[in-house]
């Protein structure tokens, strides 16, 4: 993680102890990963409730807005706004992964405004709810596309898995969130089948 987001609660990555990405790609990886695993009970879907969507944006959302030097909207979740954010969020997945991934097609809108300041130019997302969060992941992804790293933002490929994770790797080549967990079980496994292939 870099010292720039070092005392930033980050509440769905740090579940699955990935380090947070770079701007301006710290949102979209937090979204991504407010996911359920389905065979680890504690790791619930924090958009699945009210109470859990409301702590992870109260605890997102205004540090990703006071480091931009956006206003914070103040969201508040309700019951009617949790399928429109797990919308959100499934369609940001849709879109992260390698350039050659066929998965893209989900389109994430937004409405935003052109801030001008001394210190330069920048979009800020417009809206309320799930409306003003897709506005937000689509000015992070125009940000990260323009800079070209929006390609290293992807998903373990762990297939019982799925964290978005951040690759670091001078040629982009990592595909696990977590080597030591993810990548020793899809090794093992493929060792073993090797294994029982010369075997037979």
């Amino acid at each position: 993680m870099s010292d720039e987001h070092a005392d930033f609660d980050h509440p769905a990555s740090s579940r699955f102890g990935t380090g947070l990405a770079e701007a301006p790609l710290v949102l979209s990886q937090e979204l991504a990963n407010t996911i359920g695993i389905d065979h680890l009970p504690e790791l619930v879907d924090l958009l699945g409730q009210v109470d859990t969507a409301q702590h992870w944006i109260d605890a997102v959302v205004p540090h990703w807005c006071a480091s931009l030097g956006a206003d914070d909207p103040h969201l508040v979740v309700t019951a009617a706004e949790l399928p429109r954010l797990r919308a959100v969020r499934d369609a940001l997945r849709s879109v992260i992964g390698e350039p050659e991934d066929a998965r893209g097609g989900a389109l994430i809108a937004g409405t935003a405004a052109i801030a001008v300041t001394r210190a330069g130019a920048h979009l800020e997302p417009v809206g309320s709810g799930a409306s003003w969060l897709a506005s937000a992941i689509a000015v992070e992804a125009a940000s990260a596309h323009a800079q070209d790293s929006f390609r290293r933002l992807k998903l373990c490929h762990q297939q019982r898995c799925g964290v978005a994770f951040y690759d670091r790797s001078k040629n982009n080549s990592r595909v696990w969130h977590d080597t030591a967990t993810c990548g020793n079980q899809v090794n093992s496994r493929a060792h073993r089948a090797r294994r029982r292939e010369q075997s037979s």
